[in-house]
């Protein structure tokens, strides 16, 4: 039985990058050096520095005013595309880019499998939080065929323990935002992966190199939000609906593939998941002792398989 599964915190911060003016893609490299890992980007034109799209000093205090025909906080953004799950982080993303960058953000949810439950009432959720609209895109059967099961056949396991549930969906989902920041004009995409792990690097590396114009936001390393509790007093200052309290706060990611949890007790490995975090299965301590394999799912996939 399936013990539900921890994201890893595997790296400390990494440094934001936005791409160079030039239409040239710059290289990208990561390294590691003394335990921490960075990443680096060269190009035969003059690099306007590493950050994560802010201003330089002068643009900044050009740009101050709040004014979204002038800008935000922190800069002038036309419009982002926000990878949003309709979850703590990503609905405290929305209107805090709105109001740092003056822009009008669209909210992307790719359906990877983490079925209807978590669909439902997102496009309400989006717009009261102030998204303009909500982009959903079916995402499945790419997910299945062209990420899990070359993961599966490769036997890809991250630090020999890890299996990779949430890993192997960030590509497909970057790509997708990428096209759609091409469909709705987009100058810009946000996700709200924290500085501390290596969601961030998945996104931004499918984004650079699938189109480097692309301005990238990370909130997790700008903002003054410094942990979960914090991101619940912002909503509640915003009136921003969210699905969390002070009593559930943990930060969930779902596909067809697996269920993650982090956040709350898990910040301390010597603690067992609770029972209320078997979402998708059971404990083990309450499995049947006999096995029961029921579906078609095998037969579904079979074919793509094996034409792959």
């Amino acid at each position: 039985m399936p013990l539900p599964m921890r994201r890893l915190a595997a790296a400390p911060s990494l440094p934001a990058v936005h791409p160079h003016d030039s239409p040239a893609p710059p290289s990208v490299r990561l390294r590691r050096q003394h335990g921490r890992v960075s990443m680096e980007r060269s190009s035969t034109t003059t690099a306007r520095g590493v950050s994560c799209v802010m201003a330089s000093g002068k643009e900044h205090a050009a740009t101050t005013s709040g004014d979204e025909k002038k800008g935000g906080l922190r800069g002038k953004l036309k419009k982002v595309v926000l990878a949003y799950s309709g979850g703590l982080d990503t609905s405290v993303i929305v209107p805090w880019l709105r109001e740092n960058y003056g822009c009008e953000v669209v909210c992307f949810t790719a359906d990877v499998g983490q079925g209807d439950v978590e669909l439902e009432g997102l496009e309400k959720k989006a717009k009261a939080s102030g998204a303009s609209q909500l982009v959903v895109k079916d995402l499945t059967e790419k997910f299945v065929g062209e990420y899990i099961y070359p993961c599966l056949r490769a036997g890809a396991v991250y630090e020999r323990k890890y299996l990779l549930g949430t890993s192997m969906a960030r590509p497909v989902i970057a790509k997708a935002m990428v096209d759609v920041a091409k469909e709705v004009g987009a100058d810009a995409v946000a996700h709200g992966c924290t500085g501390k792990g290596n969601d961030q690097v998945r996104f931004e590396l499918t984004f650079y190199a699938l189109n480097p114009e692309l301005k990238v936001v990370a909130p997790w390393r700008e903002w003054d939000i410094t942990g979960r509790e914090d991101a619940i007093e912002y909503a509640k200052k915003h009136n921003v609906p969210i699905p969390v309290s002070k009593k559930s706060i943990y930060s969930r990611d779902r596909n067809l593939w697996h269920l993650s949890h982090e956040g709350d007790i898990l910040e301390d490995p010597a603690n067992e998941p609770k029972e209320d975090m078997y979402m998708m299965s059971v404990s083990p301590e309450n499995a049947p002792s006999k096995p029961d394999v029921s579906g078609d799912w095998h037969s579904r996939w079979r074919p793509y398989f094996y034409q792959r």
